[in-house]
């Protein structure tokens, strides 16, 4: 069912955010930022219409985000997300659209996002995006894990570090395990050095997964100590102590994409050490790629060249 203007129908629980769309004002009566919030939730609202109608009308959201502007997009679209009766579908929808525009925005969103966490609080926010965390989904998993630094970012990586520590623990889900890390290499990548007082404990949340039985899990992991490592550097060399032993052994066992991320991992924590220590693992490290190279395995030749 349609409303006019070719909308799709507003359910009953949604009047509170869409009910502006059934005014008869003249368009040309309104304030600019009127126009530019009514235009912004008549593309929000075809999240009820045709898999097409949703996709136009998010690349227009995005393709007009600068115009827009971080603030009237987040004052209509996390309310939205926020909402207790909203289905499954809509809310990976509205967190695609938030990892557009978070993309799109770049930098220019962090102040207005800052401001949202801390009025809804990290309860409202981790209750808001939990479900996405073990989507079987991928994509879904890695735009929840983007969202969740973002909301790091803006609350403080102590306030996060117990949710974190719960999520990368996970026996239920390895998905959970796997966004859980995630977020740690999306937070690394976010905040840059300022993950230095918080080092050890992040290390510590996601070092198991280097041991973990899925391969993703295990691939993850290393990319986020590589992460975590090029965000410090060049300091922090003793927070990764535990993280050597099993690297190393790593790249001893594993073969194709396991071994390239635990080849980064460990190219990124070897510039943290003294010269000697470098040296000498730097010398290992070669050794044993120009063995493995000359390998007939063409899987290890392609992940010699891809380190």
């Amino acid at each position: 069912m349609e409303m006019p203007g070719g909308l799709p129908f507003i359910k009953p629980q949604d009047y509170q955010y869409f009910g502006a769309l059934l005014n008869d004002d003249d368009e040309e009566e309104l304030s600019p930022d009127e126009k530019k919030e009514l235009k912004i939730i008549k593309y929000l609202e075809v999240k009820n219409g045709t898999p097409q109608q949703r996709k136009t009308a998010f690349r227009q959201l995005t393709d007009k985000a600068h115009a827009f502007g971080a603030g009237p997009l987040f004052n209509s679209i996390l309310p939205l997300l926020m909402q207790p009766t909203l289905e499954d579908q809509e809310r990976h929808l509205l967190v695609k659209v938030i990892d557009r525009v978070l993309y799109k925005l770049d930098d220019l969103v962090r102040p207005y996002v800052h401001k949202y966490c801390k009025a809804a609080g990290l309860a409202t926010m981790i209750a808001a995006m939990r479900p996405d965390i073990d989507n079987i989904d991928e994509y879904v998993r890695n735009t929840t894990a983007r969202a969740f630094s973002v909301v790091t970012s803006a609350l403080g990586i102590v306030a996060l570090i117990p949710f974190l520590n719960a999520v990368c623990q996970s026996k239920k889900s390895w998905r959970a395990r796997h966004t859980g890390i995630k977020i740690v290499q999306q937070i690394a990548i976010l905040v840059g050095c300022a993950v230095l007082p918080h080092l050890r404990s992040l290390v510590e949340i996601i070092e198991h997964g280097l041991n973990d039985e899925y391969q993703k899990v295990r691939t993850i992991t290393a990319l986020s100590l590589a992460a975590l490592a090029e965000a410090a550097a060049p300091y922090g060399i003793e927070s990764f102590d535990s993280v050597l032993k099993p690297l190393w052994k790593g790249i001893r066992s594993h073969r194709g994409k396991v071994l390239a991320a635990f080849l980064k991992a460990i190219g990124f924590i070897i510039p943290l050490m003294d010269a000697d220590y470098a040296s000498y693992y730097t010398k290992e490290v070669m050794v044993m790629r120009i063995r493995e190279f000359q390998s007939p395995d063409e899987e290890m030749k392609k992940s010699c060249l891809k380190w």
